[in-house]
C-alpha cells in the first residue's frame, strides 16, 4: 500500500466533517434525520475501506463520484441558500476532486509516494 497523505488527510478531514453535521444536526433538529445521516457515513466508510484496502481504483471513483454527486445535489436543496450550505456544497465537490486526484496533487507539492 502507498503512503497517500493527501488520500488520507481529505478522508479524515471527510470524517470529522461528517461527524459535526450529525451533532449540528442533532442538537438542532433532534434524531428525526440521524438514520439518514448515519447511512450517509456508513456509505462513506465503506467506500473508504475499499479506497485503502485495494489496488484498484473503482472505490476510490465512487467515493469522488459520491462527493461530487452530494455537492451537485445540494445546489438543489432546501439549503442551498444558506451560507453553510453553499460552504458545505463547495466542500463536497472540492474534496471529491482532491480525493480522486491525489496523487498529482502529491506529486505537484513534492510528496514521494513509498510502497
Amino acid at each position: 500500500m502507498k503512503d497517500r497523505p493527501v488520500l488520507i488527510s481529505a478522508i479524515v478531514l471527510t470524517v470529522i466533517v461528517e461527524i459535526i453535521l450529525m451533532i449540528l444536526v442533532y442538537n438542532k433538529i433532534g434524531g428525526e434525520r440521524l438514520p439518514t445521516q448515519i447511512g450517509r457515513l456508513t456509505i462513506q466508510l465503506i467506500l473508504i475501506f475499499w479506497v485503502l484496502n485495494s489496488t484498484s481504483n473503482a472505490g476510490l471513483f465512487l467515493l469522488t463520484a459520491y462527493h461530487i454527486l452530494i455537492g451537485l445535489f445540494g445546489m438543489y436543496s432546501r439549503g442551498s441558500e444558506e451560507l453553510l450550505g453553499q460552504i458545505l456544497i463547495g466542500f463536497h465537490l472540492f474534496i471529491g476532486l482532491v480525493i480522486y486526484f491525489h496523487d498529482w496533487i502529491e506529486d505537484r507539492i513534492g510528496i514521494k509516494n513509498v510502497g
